[in-house]
């Protein structure tokens, strides 16, 4: 991109997406709920926010229709980018993963709309929050201008939140979307800056911006049939299925076929299912 735009990265954690923005010369508003994470991205982008290209907040993004000015913060021991304000994702994670969280804190609370009004309506709103991210989404409806394109975690809970989210954005005037798949980005080519130079991606992060990626847009009916059979091979391998209990069992002969299918996968580079974002234009 060779005109600065203004991005929103909702759920910066250590900056992988932030620091793609920058590099493509954007302007960003980044909002981060880990008060440590934000410590140290505050040291890694303090060039950045002295000229005023980055705008780093400790807060957590809330929907509007919990009128919080506060709200309680779970981080993770050792998953750091599994924090969440989200109960149902600090529960999930406990049961699914056998990874509880640790006791929550109190960190500020903002909302979409605060945020519009203090920055402006972002050309890019990107959202990977760990649960709250379908607030947001919902929060899109308030606002008079409307990002030109949204990115977003899908997470593997819910098929019915997932299509519900799609159909939501497509009544706001989003007609062109996709299915992004983040496992192994880190391993990929990378992009081309606008200045020419090389860049690779972080492990963690999102990938090309939706304006950038290689990837063919697709209509509502046609993604919305792709996350059903993503959710089916969910059902099938993902965190919560016969083959992945099986992969964690202590008995090894019960283990040793899914671990093995799992090594292979990864050797290859193949999403064992990985996981996914989605991308909507307007």
């Amino acid at each position: 991109m060779s005109s600065t735009k203004l991005v929103f990265d909702l759920g910066f954690h250590r900056g992988e997406d932030t620091d793609h923005y920058l590099a493509l010369g954007h302007r960003v508003v980044a909002v981060e709920a880990n008060p440590s994470l934000a410590a140290e991205g505050r040291k890694r982008f303090a060039s950045a926010i002295n000229r005023g290209q980055l705008h780093l907040v400790n807060a957590a993004v809330v929907g509007e229709h919990r009128q919080l000015s506060s709200v309680a913060f779970h981080p993770h021991p050792s998953h750091s980018e599994w924090g969440s304000v989200d109960l149902r994702w600090v529960r999930r994670n406990a049961e699914a993963h056998g990874l509880p969280h640790e006791q929550p804190i109190p960190v500020q609370a903002v909302t979409l709309r605060s945020l519009v009004e203090d920055h402006g309506t972002p050309w890019l709103l990107k959202i990977d929050i760990e649960g709250a991210d379908e607030e947001v989404l919902a929060d899109l409806c308030t606002l008079k201008k409307k990002p030109a394109f949204v990115s977003w975690e899908t997470g593997k809970e819910s098929l019915a939140a997932v299509l519900r989210q799609h159909r939501q954005l497509h009544q706001l005037g989003y007609r062109r979307f996709r299915v992004v798949q983040q496992a192994y980005l880190e391993r990929g080519p990378g992009v081309q800056l606008p200045c020419g130079s090389a860049y690779r991606f972080a492990v963690g992060a999102s990938g090309p911006t939706p304006a950038d990626s290689p990837k063919p847009w697709q209509s509502l009916t046609r993604v919305c049939l792709n996350y059903r059979l993503l959710f089916l091979l969910y059902g099938l391998i993902g965190p919560r299925s016969w083959f992945a209990r099986a992969s964690r069992s202590e008995r090894r002969w019960l283990a040793w076929g899914p671990q093995q299918l799992r090594s292979w996968a990864d050797r290859r580079n193949v999403p064992f299912p990985g996981w996914v974002d989605s991308h909507a234009a307007l």
